[in-house]
């Protein structure tokens, strides 16, 4: 009977704010700790690239406003931090035990959220599960603050109720939850307002006002836990925007952010005659605070091509009145070109592209038509979204040391069928080309160590003529002999382009290889190489290692998106995403790909985050290691790991200068910290000399045991065997000078004979030999090893091969 009556003083404690304190005039006596998340532009900081907003500074932002309207109405309040620097990042055990020390009667982090790039809406987090709060009045101030936070905007993609215990939230951490919220002694909720990464959103937080906007709704949600009244006067609050356009970037479908925000337009409140000009900030956000309740027009003007527009609006106490515009365009505006890019008009490469800018909305089709090139040429034409910018480039190309005269006439129209006042001229001269250049063959004359999977690629200054690339690009062993290609590329970008292929089986070890460019080669308007080019490079010369399988990459929901995944940054999240390959893959479908787009010319960062955390142990002597497809971008690959404690332990594993799959590894040695490490990141970081874009492939991460026993080599043979692991069918492909007798055997760990693979003579040449595993042989690791003499009197050669039988 007393732990009953315990437990019923306890939740009666719980919810004392909820009716004890009655109808207050305000916040006397209440003390209410405010902490604005993260601190200075740090590693936990969020900055997305595309909006250039801080997450930092968007939850300071809030949090100074909201202390300033508490502090009106008498609250006492304390803050983890008022200004914006690395020192201000305070541990989290550090921010609680402030809240703890002064007694507060509530604990709010306020935060903003991101995912993928697709969600917008309100999140509250409490301590303890759903249905089981640590702290009954967190859930009940959390609930109250989504509705409050929900009711501010229309530009949300998910509209449940999201207020959720961080034990469910969060189930892999079991019951250690929140950091700020683990050890309060009173309530506490962390509020994630908004979702930075969604673009719409993310422009939106960059306006002080839609940063008010949200800290007048936190306010509402504690004068409704407190029981303070309500504020007497009421908030209009909305947005300006090109209902002709939609923006760029994603946005979800049936929102208002379905049309583009129109900056700098001027909105004016009557009778009040109150006015506020929109940023330049590309979210058309406007708010009108603290507005006695009444009736009022609303007044859009002093926009370039839209008519002035009015709106009705009803104000209420405590409430947000949502006012949307969507002004009518002007049509009748005169279109005129505002920009022609290049400016330059002397020695133009053959393949220029020309961009044209006007002033309004054009008819695609009238300005196409009306667009000339003397002498003529074949275009191809790309709009932007607005039918404002339209680039123009040859099909083929323009014939060099030429004189061109581009003519838009008169019969060009705006959308609205406005003709262009005047013709529209200028002229251009091409510079002379003689040949196609090539600007990179990769793997390069003279390097060694190469893949035996590569990718072949060669890049030119200018798209190849398709026919003649395949024909005249050729990859020679040593004995000249053509090696068969497959999953054949062509791409181009900037007016290059560049041709790459994979090979048919893989290459032999200590191999000697050439890539062929025949003179014949060319580009698209017919001009050639115009002398062959050959490019010699070597094989590694050992076998790959196998190992225990830790992430086989077969499941990418346990992945992140990079931009889920922290500590991205400087990437278009639309565009760098993690999702599983089913047509490029090492050994068994799917493989990870990784698609990633960088913004900036340096610095930027792609994490892809694995949930999973697989164990890769302490083992010093061990390796750990994972095939990846590198894209030939020259940034850096990172293998990120924790030690003991969850701490951060980040491995360079390489330069992304290969193309196709190699097996990249890293000794544990390397990793710091010491006891059971996890891993769980894969990282590219941009490299200022590296490419800005790219797709790489992930598979079979692994931890490798050396066994002691080297492959020995003999070099003119190129033993390779694959698959490894093999499960039911294997491959042995090898190289003779001469027509030797070949011996083939498999030994098991012990030294014991396995199986006699192979016994007899074979002629000079490449040889390829398959083996089904019998079900006698029982998994594990193997060596195979070759041995060859030439006639009987010959000395034996040997070479050896590690093969990992799974099944």
């Amino acid at each position: 009977m007393r732990r009953w009556k315990s437990v019923c003083l306890f939740e009666l404690l719980m919810l004392m704010p909820a009716f004890l304190f009655g109808q207050k005039t305000d916040f006397s006596g209440l003390k209410i700790f405010v902490n604005p998340g993260h601190g200075g532009h740090d590693g936990d900081d969020r900055h997305m690239t595309a909006t250039d907003f801080w997450e930092s500074e968007g939850n300071l932002e809030k949090g100074l406003f909201l202390r300033q309207l508490l502090e009106d109405r008498n609250a006492t309040v304390y803050m983890s931090r008022t200004t914006n620097y690395t020192s201000d990042d305070l541990k989290l055990s550090v921010i609680a035990e402030m809240a703890n020390t002064a007694n507060v009667d509530i604990f709010l982090s306020i935060h903003s959220n991101g995912f993928d790039g697709t969600r917008n809406q309100p999140l509250m987090l409490f301590r303890g599960y759903d249905n089981s709060p640590a702290w009954p009045a967190a859930k009940t101030f959390a609930q109250i603050l989504w509705e409050k936070i929900y009711e501010k905007s229309n530009c949300w993609t998910h509209t449940f109720e999201w207020v959720k215990g961080d034990w469910t939230f969060y189930p892999e951490w079991g019951t250690e939850g929140l950091g700020v919220l683990r050890p309060l002694n009173m309530p506490g909720v962390l509020s994630e307002g908004s979702f930075h990464d969604y673009i719409a959103e993310g422009w939106r937080l960059r306006n002080p006002n839609h940063l008010h906007h949200e800290a007048w709704s936190m306010l509402r949600a504690l004068q409704q836990y407190f029981t303070v009244v309500p504020e007497p006067y009421g908030i209009i609050a909305g947005t300006v925007r090109d209902q002709l356009t939609s923006p760029p970037y994603y946005f979800d479908s049936g929102t208002k952010d379905q049309h583009l925000p129109i900056n700098g337009a001027t909105v004016t409140l009557m009778p009040l005659n109150m006015s506020v000009t929109l940023d330049e900030l590309n979210n058309g956000f406007f708010m009108f605070d603290s507005v006695p309740p009444g009736d009022y027009q609303v007044i859009a003007g002093g926009m370039t091509d839209f008519y002035n527009d009015t709106l009705s609006a009803t104000v209420t106490a405590g409430k947000t009145t949502l006012t949307d515009f969507l002004p009518s365009f002007d049509t009748a505006r005169v279109p005129m070109v505002l920009e022609r890019l290049p400016v330059i008009t002397d020695s133009l490469p053959f393949n220029q592209a020309f961009s044209f800018t006007f002033n309004v909305t054009m008819d695609r089709e009238a300005v196409q038509s009306a667009l000339l090139f003397e002498p003529a040429v074949n275009l191809t034409y790309e709009w932007d979204e607005k039918s404002k910018v339209l680039t123009v480039r040859p099909q083929v190309g323009f014939v060099s040391k030429t004189d061109y005269l581009i003519r838009l006439t008169t019969a060009a129209t705006s959308k609205w069928d406005v003709h262009l006042q005047q013709e529209y001229q200028v002229s251009f001269i091409t510079k002379s080309r003689s040949k196609l250049v090539v600007d990179k063959i990769w793997p390069s004359t003279g390097a060694g160590g190469i893949t035996l999977f590569p990718r072949i690629t060669v890049r030119f200054d200018a798209p190849p003529d398709q026919a003649s690339a395949i024909a005249g690009i050729r990859l020679l062993d040593s004995q000249s002999s053509p090696v068969a290609k497959q999953r054949e590329l062509f791409t181009s970008d900037g007016g290059k382009g560049s041709y790459s292929f994979e090979l048919a089986s893989p290459l032999q070890t200590s191999g000697n290889y050439t890539i062929v460019i025949d003179a014949t080669v060319r580009d698209v308007t017919g001009v050639t190489v115009g002398a062959a080019i050959a490019a010699t490079f070597s094989t590694r010369t050992k076998a790959y290692q196998t190992g225990s399988i830790v992430e086989p990459f077969d499941n990418t929901v346990s992945f992140w998106d990079p931009e889920a995944s922290g500590s991205t940054t400087g990437t278009d999240n639309p565009l760098t995403t993690f999702t599983s390959s089913y047509d490029i893959y090492k050994t068994n479908p799917p493989a990870g790909r990784l698609d990633y787009l960088f913004t900036g010319d340096d610095g930027g960062v792609c994490r892809v985050f694995d949930t999973s955390k697989p164990t890769i142990g302490s083992n010093t002597s061990q390796v750990f290691a994972m095939w990846v497809y590198g894209d030939l971008s020259n940034n850096n690959l990172e293998y990120w790991f924790y030690s003991p404690g969850s701490v951060n332990q980040i491995v360079e594993a390489a330069p992304i200068n290969w193309a196709g799959w190699d097996l990249i590894a890293i000794p544990l040695s390397n990793i710091g910290g010491s006891g059971e490490w996890q891993y769980h990141s894969l990282v590219v970081r941009q490299n200022s000399s590296g490419l800005k874009s790219g797709i790489m492939y992930f598979d079979d991460a692994m931890v490798i045991t050396p066994t002691g026993i080297d492959d020995t080599e003999a070099s003119e043979t190129g033993l390779a065997i694959y698959p490894n692991p093999v499960t039911t069918k294997g491959m042995i492909t090898f190289f003779l000078k001469s027509g030797d007798q070949v011996v083939i055997n498999l030994y098991a760990s012990d030294g014991r004979l396995a199986e006699s693979l192979f016994s007899g003579m074979l002629d000079a040449g490449e040889h390829s030999i398959p083996w089904y595993p019998s079900p006698a042989i029982a998994p594990g690791v193997y060596t195979l090893e070759l041995s060859h003499r030439s006639g009987v009197a010959g000395g034996w050669h040997h070479a050896a091969r590690r093969w990992v039988i799974m099944r």
